[in-house]
């Protein structure tokens, strides 16, 4: 997704709420740091449209990024669903031609997470991503 003000041009240009990814083009774009999975779906997604992106503003946390962009410092490209804690007055707009995708993956001891605060972790994102391959009981335990 790419999260905008309210006020970009962007919105308004927006159909169907999607842009193309061209549209993120020499603009000041905010993003996952280099070596994250959705960082690197990025990068080769420009390439391929014959750009590469300018990152003016990288975090680690999608909400940080949402909120960057929610005070009109850029273009925030985010998983869908993070720009939901960024606040009023925020876009999200899926970036469509190409629409970019990236994997999750989540692995775990077959005895599964030692500690309570991994297996809540572990039972919170399993809640929270969609899966696609969800793991049976020959996979390991399911969190406690």
């Amino acid at each position: 997704m790419a999260a905008v003000r309210a006020d970009d041009p962007l919105v308004r240009a927006a159909v169907d709420g999607g842009i193309p990814l061209g549209a993120l083009r020499g603009r000041a774009l905010i993003a996952l740091p280099r070596g994250t999975g959705l960082r690197g779906v990025l990068d080769r997604a420009c390439a391929a449209a014959g750009f590469t992106p300018r990152v003016d503003f990288e975090a680690a946390a999608p909400a940080v990024l949402a909120r960057l962009a929610a005070r009109g410092l850029g273009v925030a490209v985010i998983p869908a669903g993070a720009e939901s804690g960024a606040g009023p007055g925020l876009r999200a707009l899926r970036i469509t031609d190409p629409e970019l995708s990236g994997r999750v993956a989540l692995a775990w001891r077959t005895d599964g997470p030692s500690g309570p605060a991994a297996r809540r972790l572990l039972t919170l994102l399993r809640a929270a991503v969609p899966a696609t391959d969800r793991p049976g009981p020959a996979d390991g335990p399911a969190p406690r």
